[in-house]
């Protein structure tokens, strides 16, 4: 083998890289708009949709409200066939289309198991919104506080979501929680 064909391979695959990642970046560009939202420009694909914005927005009200007043019917239709919700409480995933009353039901377990009192959630600013015609994803930071034994309990950190067009309705197809101390 020639002594001088390693540098060329990798000066050819660094070359490549770049040209790729430079013509990512001329095709796909994020845009963070006043209220630092920020939002995906891909040329031919939607970029957001106040409608889609709004409803998803609202199911994820509905999912963190939910986790904080234990409230299974509220999730019970949020779900793709295919979801995935994954937290730190074990069974730490939960599949399928119950995804969510089977994690909301976890919650409400692990919070009696705590003796966790006044359990509230808030949402932050979302900061993080990118859509297609087919796909959301969402980063969505989260308080969680409440009381137990006498002393004020805080978790704050946040979820991603996806979101899939199912049957022309925006449905979950993966939620993950991250607590900030993982970070």
């Amino acid at each position: 083998m020639n002594k001088h064909f390693l540098p060329v391979l990798w000066f050819s695959l660094v070359s490549a890289t770049i040209f790729v990642q430079a013509g990512y970046a001329k095709s796909h560009r994020q845009f963070i708009d006043d209220a630092n939202k920020v939002t995906l420009y891909q040329p031919g694909i939607m970029t957001d949709s106040a409608a889609s914005r709004a409803t998803v927005i609202g199911i994820i009200n509905t999912v963190i409200k939910a986790s904080a007043a234990f409230d299974i019917d509220a999730v019970a239709d949020l779900y793709t066939p295919n979801a995935v919700v994954a937290d730190e409480e074990p069974p730490f995933s939960w599949n399928g289309q119950t995804a969510g009353v089977q994690w909301v039901s976890t919650v409400e377990k692990t919070c009696k198991d705590l003796k966790l009192k006044e359990f509230k959630a808030s949402t932050g600013r979302i900061k993080v919104y990118l859509q297609t015609d087919e796909s959301i994803y969402v980063v969505v930071p989260v308080d969680y506080s409440g009381e137990i034994k006498g002393e004020a309990f805080n978790e704050d950190g946040a979820f991603t979501f996806i979101f899939r067009m199912v049957g022309g309705k925006w449905l979950i197809k993966s939620q993950v929680w991250v607590a900030s101390r993982g970070l």
